[in-house]
């Protein structure tokens, strides 16, 4: 008798050799990984790094799970979703290849679905950690970068509050079983636990 499957947090079986993502399992880990690095925040400051990639990456995910379509279109930019609509009318031959929309776009579209969302302060939050931070570290050019660390908490905490609201709304959360659901809750509320309260903007 073999040994067996390995299974992930959530009790699903590993398939041997591969390693499957959806648009769910995408969020669920940026979480794992928001919840891998916060207890490290405090001795290792080049932590922050990932923490802002995660909770960025998260948040996209999640923005795209909250609004997509049956179409799945209009989550991409608007010369994709045409080349995608046009071939849905007529699937012949291979499928066009798809562009996710600009983040800043996707925001807006969320916020457009689900008006109550965050005030003023949040989504000046939210815009820094996409344009200031994440972009300049996934992009990063040769130079000295100084990081108020004053700032960083509040911005990573509002960017898992939206990541929260993004998978609870419902068209997210009739996909997510509850082993899903409980590792999402459990992540979040690591990350939160130790993120220092060293100030907000």
């Amino acid at each position: 008798m073999g040994l067996p499957p390995s299974t992930w947090s959530d009790g699903k079986p590993m398939t041997e050799g591969w390693v499957r993502f959806d648009q769910y399992d995408d969020v669920l880990a940026s979480t794992d990984l928001l919840a891998l690095v916060a207890p490290s925040l405090r001795e290792q400051p080049s932590s922050w790094k990932w923490m802002i990639i995660a909770a960025h990456n998260g948040l996209q995910g999640a923005l795209v799970c909250a609004i997509r379509d049956t179409s799945g279109t209009n989550v991409l930019k608007e010369r994709s979703a045409k080349a995608k609509l046009t071939w849905l009318a007529n699937p012949a031959g291979t499928p066009p290849h798809e562009r996710l929309d600009d983040f800043i776009p996707l925001l807006k579209k969320y916020r457009k679905k689900y008006p109550c969302c965050g005030t003023i302060q949040q989504l000046r939050q939210i815009h820094k950690l996409h344009s200031e931070f994440r972009n300049n570290f996934v992009h990063f050019v040769p130079k000295g970068w100084s990081i108020e660390l004053a700032m960083l908490p509040a911005i990573i905490r509002t960017g898992l509050d939206l990541i929260e609201a993004a998978m609870q709304q419902h068209q997210v959360a009739i996909h997510l079983d509850e082993g899903m659901q409980r590792r999402l809750q459990q992540n979040l509320t690591v990350a939160r636990e130790h993120l220092p309260f060293l100030g907000s903007l």
